[in-house]
């Protein structure tokens, strides 16, 4: 099997001191695992980093031997966002969620083009609004999507057990799985510290008690630093 596609680099792991093993969302074709022969040469660093989106060529001999690739840098460039640390832990995060989040022999199309256009997105202005977007599409793509009209009509409240928004609760009937849900931040692009903040807990919730209830894994631990340094910004 050999085959050209676009990827993400979302997991990288030195085997020795030339060769790497990376995971990668492709296009077109799901989770890929492969090894990079040469990988962690001067030379190749550069291409083979987590958050890079590369185009490569993917070799493997039989279904049941791990591939190999090579690899060209595409746009949009990690090395544009070095300096500014809040957007290099967005991607680290996006890449570490995506990686505990996504199976082989499954296609994320969707959940590719949202993290392209994600990351093109942090040279502009409202680059936080579209990390929002972001979640919510991720979820949705992973089984726990929100009801879209349903957010436009923007009933106040959201049960997380069962993800359906309400206008008002009986206070006879409150628990701690009622929540409010973001609006003014996933529909107004309005970023302040209370609607990061309902954010980051609903998305939390769902991937706790949803997504990785019946697993080891748990949410990176990037993605709390991230959390983190962005309330710590609007606090």
């Amino acid at each position: 099997m050999n085959f050209k596609d676009q990827g993400l680099i979302i997991y990288i792991k030195k085997i020795n001191e030339n060769n790497l093993l990376i995971k990668l969302l492709s296009k077109n074709n799901g989770l890929l695992i492969g090894i990079v022969y040469g990988g962690n040469s001067k030379k190749n660093k550069l291409v083979y980093q987590i958050g890079n989106f590369i185009n490569f060529n993917f070799l493997k001999k039989n279904e049941n031997s791990i591939g190999s690739l090579n690899a060209e840098l595409s746009d949009p460039l990690l090395s544009d966002f070095f300096d500014d640390r809040y957007k290099l832990l967005l991607i680290l995060t996006c890449c570490a969620l995506i990686n505990i989040s996504v199976n082989e022999n499954q296609k994320y199309k969707k959940i590719y083009d949202n993290s392209f256009n994600l990351f093109l997105a942090l040279y502009n202005k409202h680059w936080f609004h579209d990390f929002s977007l972001w979640v919510i599409n991720f979820l949705s793509e992973l089984g726990y999507g929100f009801d879209w009209n349903q957010i436009k009509l923007k009933n106040k409240y959201i049960y997380l057990k069962n993800l359906e928004f309400i206008n008002k609760i009986d206070s006879n009937k409150f628990d701690n799985n009622y929540i409010e849900f973001p609006y003014e931040l996933i529909l107004n692009k309005i970023v302040s510290y209370q609607q990061c903040k309902l954010l980051f807990k609903i998305f939390e919730y769902i991937m706790n008690n949803h997504l990785l209830n019946n697993s080891q894994k748990k949410i990176p631990r990037i993605y709390f630093e991230f959390k983190n340094v962005i309330l710590k910004s609007l606090g």
